[in-house]
């Protein structure tokens, strides 16, 4: 994989380089009549997949979940931040994505050698059609109303309008459906799955099932049941093999974020929360957190850092910092995962959207444990931790971790939401944080010292000043339409 995203790295260059060299406007003198007037839609591709990076590990995300928490500025912990910015998703991968299929569906374009040096049109729309709705479900989930049908367009149109949750949700659903469909053969520059198609395709019906999921407490839950039953017809991820996953680089330029944080820039801003190590991990004998976490002390205990007060440092704090295997420097960035799956499978055996009852539902929460616990062994460093087939049976004998048909409806769906969250930890913050407004669980105690209007964890983020200063007739509309532009504001699939 590494040699291959080199490979990308360098035509990407090459590509940028050609496509620059001429910046002025001399009419024909200016017009090679053998070089073409459109890029190369897989150097379009394999842009796009990079920009992803970066995405759905954001610290708010991340601060929200209470997966870690702040020493010195504790500003995001404490819901100080409302405005975030989607500027650079629209204008970096999406607008990418948007180019490749607009390059490959206009018959100007979509016969010329930029294009089907790269495979069909078909199969290069499928795989731009995923990864945009992966995209998409990101940006939806944490704004809520957005531009989705005019998104993308760059100069040709400044002033998209936002488009309803509730209609982004049902296309996604279609999406998800129809691309793969259209995937045949391998997309060349592929630094996500390497060309496998078959990875793609589950990659899609499992962000299908995913995007149904959430629906289950709308009006539209009869559709989204439908979507959720074809797209395990039509087969999800079914092994850690399958994980989407950004392989960051042993590079300044491509290299894990936490590792520019921790290393590169010798901060430590971040540390492992309370919430994390002493109320779901200590107690429970987790034989993940030494992966999680380092120690402190001597004797060495595992011990959180309190969540969402002042100033830390005043306070004494001596938490532990995030684990080594978390600031190495090519630790993977996981997008969607098997063990994400098996929780939501899960889940739905729960709900009924899936036969079989209590013991199908306890099939797959054990399923998604062990494999977290795999994915987990896979990329520990110093310690390197081998967790056992003993380790894993004994955990999910915990009290707090056993899962059975005794249960009350909630507490089963508490301690699958639980297990979903632990694996989300310091990889998909922005997914984990869906999740817990989706359904409460885990249990999180808000900031003691919030300073946002409600003192309650964000439901939503508020859209960035460009929106209301450059495109303010659709941002009023979208405001109008979803409620206040603020924190406390639910989005349509919040329905607690």
């Amino acid at each position: 994989m590494k040699n291959q995203f080199k490979k990308y790295i360098l035509l990407m260059v090459a590509g940028a380089s050609f496509l620059s060299a001429c910046k002025k406007d001399f009419g024909d003198l200016n017009t090679n009549p053998n070089t073409p007037l459109s890029p190369s839609t897989k150097f379009l591709f394999s842009s796009a997949v990079i920009g992803t990076r970066g995405i759905p590990n954001g610290a708010a995300g991340l601060l929200y979940v209470q997966h870690m928490a702040e020493f010195i500025y504790t500003n995001e912990s404490r819901y100080s931040q409302s405005q975030y910015s989607y500027d650079g998703i629209y204008a970096g991968p999406i607008q990418d994505l948007q180019r490749i299929i607009k390059l490959n569906t206009d018959p100007a374009t979509k016969a010329t050698k930029e294009v089907t040096d790269n495979g069909s049109n078909a199969n290069q729309i499928g795989h731009a059609r995923i990864l945009k709705a992966f995209l998409m479900l990101q940006i939806t989930d944490r704004w809520g109303n957005v531009p989705y049908t005019e998104s993308g367009l760059g100069l040709l149109n400044t002033q998209p309008k936002f488009d309803t949750q509730k209609f982004i949700y049902n296309d996604l659903l279609k999406e998800l459906k129809e691309a793969p469909l259209q995937i045949t053969t391998s997309q060349p520059n592929d630094p996500l799955f390497g060309g496998d198609v078959a990875k793609w395709k589950k990659w899609a019906n499992s962000l299908r099932a995913i995007v149904a999921l959430r629906m289950m407490k709308t009006e539209d839950v009869a559709t989204a049941k439908v979507a959720f039953t074809e797209a395990v017809a039509a087969g999800l991820m079914t092994s850690n093999s399958d994980n989407a996953i950004f392989a960051y680089q042993a590079n300044s330029t491509y290299e894990s974020p936490w590792y520019t944080n921790y290393v590169r820039n010798g901060r430590i801003d971040y540390g492992v929360s309370q919430t994390v190590v002493d109320k779901n991990m200590v107690v429970n004998a987790d034989p993940r957190l030494p992966v999680f976490s380092r120690t402190v002390g001597s004797p060495a205990v595992y011990k959180g850092i309190p969540y969402g007060v002042t100033d830390q440092y005043t306070a004494g704090v001596d938490g532990a910092l995030l684990g080594r295997a978390i600031y190495a420097q090519t630790f993977p960035l996981q997008l969607t995962t098997y063990s994400q799956m098996c929780f939501t499978l899960s889940e739905a055996a729960l709900e009924g959207w899936i036969p079989g009852g209590d013991a199908e539902m306890i099939n797959w929460y054990i399923k998604g444990i062990d494999a977290s616990m795999d994915q987990w062994s896979a990329v520990s460093t110093n310690p390197v931790v081998s967790i056992t087939a003993a380790q894993k049976i004994a955990y999910e004998a915990q009290p707090n971790v056993l899962l059975t048909a005794g249960l009350t409806h909630n507490q089963k769906l508490e301690k699958i939401q639980t297990q979903k969250w632990l694996n989300f930890y310091m990889n998909n913050g922005y997914e984990a944080w869906a999740e817990w407004r989706r359904t409460g669980y885990p249990v999180l105690v808000p900031a003691r010292d919030a300073a946002n209007a409600d003192k309650q964890i964000p439901r939503r983020q508020a859209y960035p000043k460009t929106e209301s200063d450059l495109n303010k007739v659709n941002y009023d509309a979208a405001v109008a339409a979803q409620g206040p532009d603020a924190l406390s504001t639910r989005l349509w699939w919040d329905k607690q």
